[in-house]
């Protein structure tokens, strides 16, 4: 009897451990502004178009030492006030972690460049990573690349967000993987060599 109420609580704790580590392989990352980064030249209002960010996603803001990311209100963002900006970021490369849904709000720390359209609003879904649309951009590079000052083109090989293959991507393919490797399959030999015993 105890061995049974072991085993019963295993596998709840494999289950539910399980899919905490499935959801957290379909978050994405985005590189704000795709090749041309977090930039004025950058169409970043379009940008945003197509794509949904959900908690978990990462946002990549890459850029020269002119500007800055500064994450504001939304009457500062609507503005391009930014005297009081809840976070502010100049190293170049930022990453800003989605982890609540909701509207987030970031601005260039140049006010004329905020005006000049380097803002960017971000509508966050959900209690976490939902299937993007599967025209979504293909997988992000492993290296850092450095924006472009020059128009939004895309550089072959280089893209904005990880892959969603019908929806939910090769990530997590590698999370059922790594989940079935790690508790499953260890779990039903477990149960196999208390059964025979």
């Amino acid at each position: 009897m105890e061995k049974t109420s072991t085993m019963l609580f295993l596998f709840y704790f494999y289950i539910i451990f399980g899919m905490s580590v499935i959801r957290r392989c379909n978050a994405t990352t985005y590189f704000v502004g795709d090749t041309s980064g977090w930039d004025i030249s950058s169409d970043l209002e379009s940008w945003t178009l197509g794509k949904r960010f959900s908690v978990g996603d990462v946002l990549m803001f890459q850029y020269s030492s002119t500007h800055s990311v500064y994450e504001v209100a939304k009457d500062n963002f609507q503005s391009c006030n930014t005297t009081e900006p809840f976070r502010t970021f100049t190293n170049g490369n930022t990453t800003v972690a989605l982890s609540k849904p909701g509207d987030r709000f970031f601005v260039c720390g140049n006010r004329l460049h905020c005006f000049a359209g380097m803002r960017l609003q971000v509508n966050i879904e959900g209690n976490g990573p939902a299937p993007a649309p599967l025209e979504a951009p293909g997988a992000a590079p492993a290296g850092i690349f450095q924006p472009s000052s020059k128009k939004n083109n895309p550089a072959t090989g280089v893209a904005s967000s990880a892959p969603r293959v019908g929806g939910y991507g090769g990530r997590v393919s590698i999370g059922t993987f790594v989940y079935l490797m790690f508790f499953v399959f260890p779990l039903i030999y477990g149960t196999y060599i208390l059964s025979n015993n």
